[in-house]
């Protein structure tokens, strides 16, 4: 061992002098010994540089070699961040295989969505909007090119600035500006859009109508995380949920004002182009605690309630259902609807009766807002249909499959409970406990393949 006088070791320095020990044990070795292992470290050095470019040191090699003396401080040294790589030094997997090489796609492309062209969509049937559905292209309809950005594109603005205001360049169409002048929708303003948040049934602001749900139901409490807006138009009432601490997935058909979801991305809002038409929207069964519908002109009470009861799929036991607009109100605002006030009360009356079949309670209608209350599970359901069976009960069947699903107009069966006070397939955590604790449909082993580990 070093004595006590012994110089302390550095991580840029090395003691002066090395320990008479270890001199002793040198002297003791074995020449062959010591040039054996020269061997073996000259094979390993150059086996090494063969596999790092033939040799050559990439900086950082340059440094740890004595280019820079190494130390314990990283800010002393400045680091090469440039790439050390070339495309000769990687081995292709298939070494004659052609690189293909696509050229720009031209500029009325820059908004091109394959599986949702509006040229394309027409050969479909416009019956229940079906056309207006994803259908995507043949392989030998396919571009062969990339797609471009539109001219003068910009980066969008950060969130949260981007929930008010996005680059005019970026989605190029004025058409809401005017048609949703007077409700607030969206205006331009020089080289960008302003989203003030208003909405056809919220003039005063997508805040202001949230704050009125917010007298309704409880949305506070963390109960409430996950929403989903059906014709969500630029979705304002998304983008203000946000500050709630509820996550909403909006979306809306491209029509004739193109995609208005491409606003509602360019603004950070989570969304996507879809339609309720013939499909099962793209999510399993309970996913979401609330639904909504601002005068999104969807015939909730036709083709045997089948939208209503894939919402009732997608919505999780206890969940809420938000109407307004059409038909909610009529007697205030029929003249407006330019509808017959016996119309709009059969819609409603119709709505109602889908509703109360799906075993839905109704909570309140106050004003221009009206919600429903999906039951926590279906034990109470059951007792009270056995007179009337319509809708039936879905028999046997994967209620989460969505891609490409046929609508059902059959009742999506709830986990079996053994009280009315039970919620069917386990009651989630509120937020943001919610966020650790292990889902109730992992934790009793209801989703093959996947356990709480």
């Amino acid at each position: 061992m070093a004595g006590p006088n012994a110089a302390p070791y550095s991580a840029i320095s090395k003691p002066a002098k090395a320990a008479s020990s270890a001199t002793s044990c040198l002297r003791g070795t074995s020449l062959v010994t010591w040039a054996f292992v020269l061997v073996l470290c000259a094979l390993s050095y150059l086996l090494g540089s063969s596999q790092h470019g033939g040799g050559r040191l990439s900086p950082i090699d340059v440094s740890a070699a004595g280019g820079q003396p190494c130390s314990g401080s990283v800010d002393s040294i400045a680091l090469d961040f440039n790439h050390t790589h070339r495309l000769d030094d990687v081995a292709l997997p298939f070494p004659n295989e052609v690189v293909r090489s696509y050229p720009p796609c031209g500029a009325e492309y820059s908004e091109y969505t394959p599986c949702e062209d509006a040229k394309r969509s027409q050969r479909f049937d416009q019956h229940r909007l079906i056309y207006r559905e994803r259908h995507c292209p043949e392989k030998n309809e396919t571009l062969k090119c990339r797609v471009p950005a539109p001219y003068g594109y910009r980066n969008p603005f950060a969130w949260p600035a981007s929930r008010e205001i996005a680059w005019y360049a970026n989605v190029p169409h004025k058409e809401l500006t005017v048609e949703k002048a007077v409700q607030n929708w969206i205006q331009f303003e020089g080289d960008r859009f302003r989203f003030p948040g208003g909405g056809t049934m919220f003039p005063n602001g997508a805040d202001a109508y949230i704050d009125n749900i917010g007298k309704l139901i409880d949305l506070k409490s963390g109960s409430i995380r996950t929403a989903i807006d059906t014709g969500c138009g630029v979705a304002s009432w998304g983008a203000y949920l946000l500050s709630r601490n509820i996550l909403t997935l909006s979306f809306a058909p491209r029509d004739t004002h193109e995609a208005q979801v491409q606003f509602a991305l360019e603004r950070g809002v989570p969304a996507l182009i879809g339609v309720l038409a013939s499909k099962r929207l793209p999510y399993p069964s309970r996913a979401f605690d609330m639904a909504h519908c601002s005068r999104c002109l969807i015939p909730w009470d036709q083709f045997d309630g089948a939208y209503l009861i894939e919402v009732d799929r997608v919505l999780r036991p206890g969940g809420y259902w938000i109407l307004s607009g059409p038909p909610i109100n009529w007697k205030k605002h029929w003249k407006g609807w330019e509808r017959t006030e016996d119309d709009l009360n059969a819609e409603q009356n119709r709505i109602e009766k889908v509703a109360k079949s799906l075993c839905w309670t109704k909570l309140i209608e106050k004003e221009d807002i009206a919600i429903w209350q999906k039951p926590k599970s279906h034990i109470n359901c059951k007792l009270n249909r056995k007179l009337t069976q319509s809708p039936p009960f879905c028999p046997a069947q994967d209620s989460d499959k969505a891609w490409y699903t046929n609508m059902e107009t059959c009742l999506t069966t709830l986990p079996e409970v053994t009280t009315s006070e039970e919620v069917a397939g386990g009651e989630l955590q509120k937020w943001p406990e919610r966020l650790h604790a292990i889902p109730p449909r992992i934790s009793r082993g209801t989703v093959p393949g996947i356990t709480a580990e």
